[in-house]
């Protein structure tokens, strides 16, 4: 028995490592207030590799890409903790890896980090409105109640990137029906570059197709429906048949 219980207590010790190391980057985002990073307003931190001279751009640009939500949307009411990062050092440490900008979120806040060598209106309209999704339906049910496909199409209506244009009408059902499909992280995003811009084409135009059925601007009231325990796919049924997160 002594021997099970040092097995046992043996693996919950390195599932506790690998998990502590998968997720450092939420420990340090957590204490980013704590880091050497210049607080620049009440939520916005900017690596201190970063020129002061740089700070006015970066502001304009955040508050360019609110207002494009603001505009599609009716209004952004996130207060997200935005963290620029200036080396691969940091980006790394923060969780972004080689990506150009991510949204994070954990139970007791939410997280936007960017690089600054690729910040742009567009990946920050995009990573903000994740934000602005999770706000709105509360941590669990953005978690638990909506797909990946759905999260990142309502996200693209706010990216205007050129590699990402396209009408709905354009996609044939087929491929409206393989996107629906993709309702996990772990089968939206693949290990081709090729096929994940696919993915994200396709994902902006289904919700495209939903939008021209609900305004955008009824999208908030819909989800909070969603938040108070209906379903994905009753609350968007005439949507033409989204499939239902789980």
């Amino acid at each position: 028995m002594r021997k099970l219980a040092r097995i046992v207590a043996g693996i919950a010790i390195f599932v506790f490592a690998g998990t502590a190391f998968a997720y450092s980057h939420v420990f340090w985002l957590s204490t980013i207030e704590y880091s050497d990073f210049n607080n620049i307003s009440k939520n916005l931190y900017i690596d201190p590799a970063l020129e002061e001279s740089e700070y006015k751009a970066i502001l304009g640009l955040l508050n360019e890409s609110k207002e494009r939500i603001r505009n599609k949307y009716g209004s952004f009411t996130a207060l997200p903790i935005i963290v620029i990062t200036g080396t691969t050092k940091n980006a790394r440490k923060y969780g972004l890896g080689n990506f150009p900008g991510k949204a994070f979120a954990a139970p007791w806040e939410q997280y936007v980090v960017v690089n600054s060598q690729s910040h742009d209106v567009n990946l920050l309209a995009h990573e903000l409105m994740h934000a602005q999704m999770r706000e709105v339906l509360g941590y669990w049910a953005y978690q638990t109640k909506i797909p990946t496909w759905f999260d990142e199409g309502v996200a693209m209506q706010v990216d205007y990137r050129e590699r990402y244009k396209v009408d709905y009408k354009s996609l044939s059902p087929q491929e409206m029906d393989r996107v629906k499909m993709l309702d996990s992280p772990s089968i939206f995003w693949t290990d081709s570059k090729e096929q994940d811009i696919k993915n994200y084409r396709a994902a902006k135009a289904a919700v495209q197709e939903i939008l021209s059925i609900y305004s955008p601007k009824s999208l908030y009231s819909m989800l909070l429906k969603i938040r108070k325990g209906e379903k994905f796919i009753n609350v968007f049924s005439q949507s033409g048949g989204a499939n239902e997160a789980t």
